[in-house]
């Protein structure tokens, strides 16, 4: 009793810190509600991504885990996508607080695989993808269901004059396939490098997935634009560009001109985004990609 009153001021204190510094969607009553319902006392900093704040914890038992706050919605996803996958490929979910937004999770090393060389980061990335491929709960939307076309036309209204005609053109197209497809698997839907991390074992394991139904040649785009060796693919040219999406769809066992069309109109996507944000440098890349990756007929005349 006196270990829990002592935690309970201590994970008190902490957490209206973290409600001050952090923005985020649950407020810092929800991070003293989950640590109090599963008797977690804080071990280390918080590490803060755009939507959660992910805390290592320390139940009764002595265990190391991780205990992440985030909105109920994605909380839920997150979950259920967590315990569909097999354990050998993603990080485990021990435990949900509905109400909270809160995910007990259990804490991998802190390697990623961000540091190791590109053809092994494909490699392990497209095993993931392929093994993270299973039966989707129903609970999980879809990727046909997002809209994707009518979202590229509402980006492209703040960049009318950033990429050709023709390219957004075969952009369209490819995201009218995805509305079509029939997939019924899951898909991480976040599979950088940086979400990948070793476990105890020395196993590549992913997490922080964002979840969809879909074809797994739709991650072709986040794994082949990693920011680190963006310049670095684009020094080395399209030849390499291409090289690298075959080998990501050879371990994926998905089809190369899929993952190159889906990696093409993401690019198109992204590039508008990310020059309303005012990254002109990355928009600039981004548009390089989807030019070198718009078949030869479709090709207008920007360069």
């Amino acid at each position: 009793m006196a270990r829990n009153r002592a935690t309970s001021s201590a994970n008190r204190g902490w957490s209206q810190r973290i409600g001050e510094n952090v923005a985020v969607s649950s407020p810092g009553d929800h991070l003293d509600a989950a640590l109090c319902r599963w008797d977690c006392a804080v071990d280390g900093p918080a590490m803060r991504g755009g939507m959660s704040v992910v805390v290592p914890v320390r139940p009764s038992d002595g265990s190391q885990l991780m205990l992440k706050l985030l909105d109920l919605d994605g909380a839920t996803r997150e979950a259920l996508a967590l315990r569909a996958f097999p354990p050998s490929a993603s990080v485990r979910c021990i435990d949900h607080a509905v109400d909270l937004g809160a995910l007990l999770l259990e804490r991998l090393t802190p390697v990623s695989l961000a540091g190791a060389p590109v053809d092994e980061q494909i490699i392990v990335q497209a095993r993931l993808a392929r093994s993270l491929a299973v039966p989707a709960p129903w609970q999980i939307g879809r990727l046909s269901g997002t809209r994707l076309a009518d979202h590229l036309n509402d980006l492209l209204c703040g960049a009318p004059d950033l990429l050709d005609g023709r390219v957004i053109d075969a952009a369209r197209e490819s995201l009218l396939d995805v509305a079509s497809d029939d997939t019924a698997t899951l898909t991480h839907g976040d599979l950088h490098t940086i979400n990948v991390h070793k476990d105890d074992s020395g196993h590549w394991r992913v997490l922080d997935p964002n979840p969809h139904v879909g074809t797994i040649a739709f991650e072709s785009h986040t794994v082949i634009v990693e920011r680190s060796r963006l310049d670095e693919v684009i020094r080395a040219g399209g030849r390499e560009l291409r090289r690298r999406l075959a080998l990501f769809a050879d371990v994926a066992e998905v089809d190369q001109g899929s993952a190159e069309r889906f990696c093409q109109s993401r690019a198109v996507m992204s590039a508008p985004h990310e020059q309303a944000r005012g990254a002109f440098r990355l928009a600039g890349d981004l548009r390089w990609m989807a030019e070198a990756l718009t078949p030869p007929a479709s090709v207008g005349s920007r360069r």
